[in-house]
């Protein structure tokens, strides 16, 4: 089931028209935006920065705003990451990219641009060596050096 407003609370803010990859919502502003079912992706950009609580998820729960450290992203895990590219041709974002330090003889990882990514999970299911997981930002951190790695190091990576 895809994402669906709530006509009664949403007021035409049209914050998530604009953060949709798709193009699934449209809607004229001040007035009450609709969800095309057929575009949408479940990615849940939408239902994390609606101020009006007007976002049913497709669990039919309604979403929250969320502080930029709760909200999703993907990270890249060093250790696992081939930089075979699945996960770059999936993101609907194009946040997701090659690394400068892959070559011809080594792929490498991909690098993730954390400002445009929404945590929509599509990478993280393509990927087939547990190499990029979603999870909310602020954790990020505590990931990577649970793996010996620093977040400063894998950023300018």
């Amino acid at each position: 089931m895809p994402y669906t407003i709530i006509a009664e609370n949403c007021t035409g803010c049209s914050a998530c028209e604009k953060r949709c990859p798709t193009g699934a919502i449209s809607g004229i502003s001040k007035k009450v935006y609709f969800i095309e079912p057929s575009h949408c992706i479940d990615c849940g950009a939408c239902g994390v920065i609606c101020p009006d609580e007007a976002i049913l998820n497709n669990k039919n729960v309604l979403t929250h705003v969320l502080k930029r450290a709760e909200r999703p992203i993907a990270v890249v895990h060093p250790d696992n990451c081939n930089g075979c590219g699945v996960c770059v041709d999936v993101c609907p974002f194009e946040c997701i990219s090659p690394s400068p330090e892959n070559n011809a003889v080594y792929l490498g990882r991909v690098h993730v641009n954390e400002k445009t990514c929404v945590g929509c999970l599509l990478c993280e299911e393509v990927c087939g060596w547990d190499g990029i997981y979603i999870m909310p930002s602020g954790r990020k951190e505590d990931f990577l050096n649970s793996l010996g790695y620093s977040s400063a190091a894998e950023d300018a990576a």
